[in-house]
């Protein structure tokens, strides 16, 4: 399962899973992921890219411009 909250909601979120996983079978891990969103970029790639307008965030998705 994969989520991509705010970071302002990070504790929140993670108390929420730390509940839920004795919800579902098997053992659960929570993975904190350092890139940005579903993206394969960490944060400062990502906001250099958005500002240098290399990077176009289109909604749900992103694209790359060279």
């Amino acid at each position: 399962m994969s989520i991509c909250p705010k970071l302002q909601n990070k504790d929140r979120v993670i108390e929420a899973l730390c509940r839920a996983r004795f919800k579902l079978p098997g053992r659960q891990k929570i993975h904190i992921s350092k890139e940005w969103g579903f993206t394969k970029f960490n944060v400062d790639e990502f906001e250099n890219m958005v500002a240098e307008k290399q990077l176009n965030t289109d909604g749900c998705g992103s694209q790359i411009y060279p």
